[in-house]
């Protein structure tokens, strides 16, 4: 079964393990963690160079990104239609 972590209690370790104070296997061993666990949010916790987010902060951007793209494109079309239909109106009041 897959055991969830709070965010807190993750931070928590990624921050003892970058600031040197305790090593991986100390952590895994007082934590009740997995060695490969704690490595995995280390890793998944390092600041992008580009842009500074996380890895996972890069990926939700991305796809707030995207979605809002879409809804640009729907609104886009949208206002197309009520364009045409604006002109309609003023050909026929003519």
């Amino acid at each position: 079964m897959l055991k969830r972590y709070p965010t807190e209690f993750k931070q928590n370790i990624i921050d003892l393990y970058q600031h040197k104070i305790k090593s991986a296997p100390e952590l895994a061993k007082e934590y009740g963690v997995g060695y490969s666990t704690i490595l995995k949010w280390v890793s998944g916790s390092q600041k992008s160079p580009v842009n500074g987010l996380t890895a996972d902060e890069a990926k939700a951007q991305s796809k707030r990104i995207k979605r809002l793209e879409e809804e640009n494109l729907i609104l886009k079309k949208r206002w197309g239609c009520w364009q045409k239909i604006d002109l309609s109106i003023d050909q026929i009041k003519k």
